[in-house]
């Protein structure tokens, strides 16, 4: 799993792509609290970005290991752990999420805000869902969220950003055979010396058919596997394919 990730980039995503995981961090920890009353206070953070969602964990008393492969990204996620890196709370890893392995092992995994749309093809996803699957407890739990083939197609449109501290362009387009997402973020970042920093960005996601996800799933070897919507992770849907955002809870 390749990253272009640029400085300025991660400083634009570090100010103002961090709404997601404020919302859904809670409710995650909830789902796991509910599921596994006695599960171990341990996360595996997978595509971790800036350390938001990692920060969250942190503070309710979890240990956390935080993977990305973006450098960029984590020297963000290091600051905004700072004190937990410090009293050794959480360990931040450059790596892949399609090619890993960890000493650790983990009461949950999580991985949020279509990180996981960024792997090139479905194989590559299986080789990820191999890698979280090791580095779970037994009883453990993998929940992470997928744009869908219905999400993905409103990428067609182009949206303008412009703030005090950054003016940020989103360009996208839905390639319908190829089931693939692609857009370009262009933009400038305000710097502490007033100065501006631009970045350009092209990122690609691939949507895959929810059965096919939950079948890979099932032959890394986890157990049970249901989608959800984000407002009730506990409740699962009955047509994950008429979503444009379904979240996967596979236990192990």
């Amino acid at each position: 799993m390749e990253s272009s990730y640029t400085v300025p980039f991660a400083q634009a995503y570090n100010q103002r792509w961090t709404g997601f995981v404020t919302l859904i961090g809670p409710r995650l920890r909830t789902l796991y609290e509910q599921i596994c009353p006695r599960g171990e206070r341990s996360l595996l953070d997978v595509c971790c970005g800036t350390g938001q969602l990692a920060l969250q964990f942190l503070q309710a008393g979890y240990i956390v290991t935080g993977l990305d492969n973006s450098e960029p990204m984590l020297v963000h996620a290091r600051v905004n752990c700072a004190s937990f890196v410090s009293s050794g709370e959480v360990s931040l890893v450059q790596g892949d999420a399609a090619d890993f392995s960890l000493s650790s092992r983990f009461g949950l995994a999580v991985s949020t805000f279509d990180a996981l749309n960024h792997l090139s093809g479905i194989d590559t996803l299986l080789s990820c869902f191999a890698c979280v699957h090791q580095c779970l407890l037994p009883g453990g739990l993998f929940v992470f969220d997928l744009n869908t083939v219905m999400g993905l197609r409103r990428w067609n449109n182009m949206t303008v950003e412009d703030a005090l501290d950054a003016m940020v362009i989103n360009r996208g387009m839905y390639d319908e055979g190829k089931r693939q997402g692609r857009i370009k973020i262009s933009g400038f970042v305000r710097q502490e010396s007033d100065s501006w920093l631009r970045f350009d960005e092209t990122f690609v996601e691939n949507a895959w058919p929810v059965r096919e996800v939950t079948t890979a799933l099932l032959e890394v070897g986890f157990s049970a596997v249901y989608q959800a919507r984000a407002a009730d992770l506990t409740v699962p849907l009955a047509d994950p394919e008429s979503e444009p955002r379904v979240f996967f809870v596979a236990r192990v």
